[in-house]
């Protein structure tokens, strides 16, 4: 059976859904968990030529500054990404949207808050944590927030079980990681911005061009995390080479070393050759 949904966290059905400010708004309050008083009411998307383009040429998903009930502006960087090293890479990308508001001419007590939103297919924290998990700053002793600076929100989709909807936050969270694979949103599903996402994601409605883009986008996104895979098993291989060096210069047998560290007797002899 045809696939009815295309896949919301592609990156080009993401912008395309979340262009609607609304629908953007109704996400994040949700996704944030933000109460009655410090909900996002206003939304701007920051032009793209207005935030910093990094050495590996990639951006944000969306860049937007918002201000909530209580008359608050702050900055939210949202992102999609897979790539090794990402907690590190996240921390910098938040802190060069926080000090690249000092280009635009402000003075550091204007600075604005900015909160990271990573959306992760996958899961990258121990199951202690929930599937949304929100990092703030806190001083050891008192464990109280001091720092508002920055604050980094991960949704991790595959710790989110889509058997159970209770919520709002649920109902965003369902149609992120299963729409593709549905022919109709589920009855419990009542959220009016959730079920117009669904709408503008069947093929259908998609023009030939857009259906282009979004292919590229995912064979873009299907080739990264090859080079992923790739990048941690040969990862693994320079450990096992190393450990299997170690232990024939103690005199252990190319067998011995196979057993150990689960390599074939040729393979170890053809790594400990070529590397």
């Amino acid at each position: 059976m045809t696939a009815r949904y295309l896949d919301p966290t592609n990156d080009v059905a993401f912008k395309k859904l979340f262009n609607n400010k609304e629908r953007l708004i109704n996400l994040l309050n949700s996704i944030l968990n933000l109460t009655k008083g410090n909900r996002i009411k206003e939304l701007d998307y920051i032009p793209v030529e207005q935030m910093p383009l990094f050495s590996d040429g990639k951006r944000s998903i969306f860049d937007l500054k918002v201000k909530d009930e209580a008359g608050r502006w702050y900055i939210i960087e949202m992102q999609r990404k897979t790539e090794k090293d990402y907690i590190n890479r996240v921390q910098f990308y938040g802190s060069y949207s926080y000090i690249n508001q000092i280009e635009e001419g402000i003075k550091h007590s204007d600075l604005l808050p900015v909160v990271i939103i990573s959306i992760m297919g996958k899961t990258i924290f121990s199951k202690e944590l929930p599937c949304i998990n929100y990092h703030h700053l806190k001083e050891s002793t008192t464990n109280k927030q001091y720092l508002f600076s920055l604050t980094y929100v991960f949704v991790e989709l595959g710790k989110f079980d889509a058997s159970k909807i209770k919520d709002d936050t649920d109902q965003w969270l369902h149609m992120l990681k299963c729409a593709h694979n549905e022919q109709e949103p589920p009855k419990e599903i009542d959220n009016a911005n959730v079920l117009s996402a669904y709408e503008d994601l069947e093929q259908y409605r998609w023009t030939a061009q857009e259906h282009d883009a979004y292919i590229r986008s995912k064979l873009a996104m299907e080739a990264e995390q090859l080079n992923l895979e790739k990048s941690y098993d040969d990862g693994k291989t320079d450990e096992k080479i190393k450990i299997a060096k170690k232990m024939l210069a103690k005199g252990k047998s190319i067998e011995e070393v196979a057993e150990v560290i689960d390599l074939d007797v040729e393979q170890i002899e053809y790594l400990i050759t070529v590397k």
